[in-house]
């Protein structure tokens, strides 16, 4: 028995295999050509963020060793004070702090971000009591922040009080004034 050549015939719908092979080879290579522009565009987008981050951080870094350097200089001039006021012991020790976070400061603007992350995880392993010591002095000064932020916004208050907004108008009388308009009859009467 032999079969039909529906090879050259084809039917309605299909096409014949050599022309489906042309297509589907552009198809591929468009989806290809797609492909690769997105990857190259995400690529580029990563590297953009990338950069951006490492800026910001370089200039927080940079604004972190300033601070670091305007204690460094406060501790010198509590040195100076405290040899003025004849208290060689402890000017000693405050200078040597400012020594001490001097070169911190200095650590901070002379290494990047990479290397210092590196030093901190090589100086966790060493010395973990230094790194949970560190973290609990960090959380105390956090909560005192947090704290006295919150005691800020409290004494200040809202910008109204509850008698404003229940119908007061916004009438604020004249110091000396408290008990506002007493009135007085209807003159034509």
């Amino acid at each position: 028995m032999t079969m039909p050549n529906t090879e050259a015939r084809g039917t309605r719908g299909q096409t014949a295999p050599g022309a489906e092979t042309g297509q589907t080879g552009t198809a591929r290579e468009q989806i290809r050509e797609v492909k690769d522009q997105v990857v190259g565009q995400a690529r580029s987008t990563f590297q953009q963020a990338r950069d951006k981050a490492g800026a910001s951080l370089g200039e927080s870094k940079g604004q972190f060793a300033d601070q670091f350097g305007t204690i460094a200089e406060a501790l010198r001039r509590t040195t100076e004070h405290l040899r003025s006021e004849d208290q060689p012991r402890i000017a000693g020790l405050t200078e040597t702090v400012a020594r001490q976070v001097d070169q911190v400061a200095d650590y901070l603007r002379n290494k990047d971000a990479r290397a210092i992350r590196n030093d901190l995880e090589s100086l966790a392993r060493r010395q973990p009591a230094i790194m949970i010591g560190g973290a609990l002095v960090l959380g105390l000064i956090g909560a005192r922040f947090l704290k006295s932020s919150q005691r800020e916004r409290f004494n200040r208050g809202p910008e109204f009080s509850g008698r404003d907004r229940l119908g007061n108008g916004g009438y604020n009388p004249l110091p000396g004034t408290e008990r506002g308009y007493q009135g007085g009859g209807y003159a034509g009467a």
